[in-house]
């Protein structure tokens, strides 16, 4: 592993931030025109698709979505008015509507986010390896460098 110089992680960080709001414009887009969501509800919708149960305790949600609990709750009023969601005791719980939206919407992202993967030329071992890169940043779990790694 190479550590990085504060100047090149701020470079790196602005081209991911850079990447990040041209990728949220497009799911934007698209789920708009199709779907009638936006990269933010689709997320939310995911997240529930993924768990047991199709549901979430609300904390829990808003804490995979990095996301202050107040800030999730104004953004499950209209999916919750439009019988996409349902708010029950403490948890947050994915409509059989809501799970067939996202079913559909499902692969208008995986094709956006095909489409911009296309040009860039991972290598085989590239995508899971970096899925687990931006997954480490985005929890910020800090990633042992060869010199903080315990001794065997």
């Amino acid at each position: 592993m190479i550590r990085l110089t504060d100047a090149q992680a701020m470079r790196l960080g602005l081209a991911l931030a850079r990447a990040h709001a041209r990728q949220q414009q497009r799911l934007d887009e698209r789920l708009g025109v199709w779907h009638g969501l936006d990269a933010s509800d689709f997320l939310l919708l995911d997240a529930l698709a993924r768990a047991s149960h199709g549901g979430l305790p609300t904390l829990r949600l808003a804490q995979a979505l990095h996301l202050a609990p107040s800030a999730l709750v104004r953004q499950l009023m209209p999916l919750e008015k439009t019988g996409l969601v349902a708010r029950d005791a403490g948890a947050v719980l994915l409509r059989p509507a809501g799970r067939q939206l996202h079913a559909e919407a499902a692969q208008t992202v995986g094709a956006v986010c095909a489409k911009a993967w296309a040009g860039v030329g991972l290598d085989p071992c590239g995508p899971d390896a970096l899925q687990s890169q931006l997954d480490a940043v985005a929890s910020g779990a800090v990633i042992p460098t060869p010199s903080a790694a315990p001794a065997p």
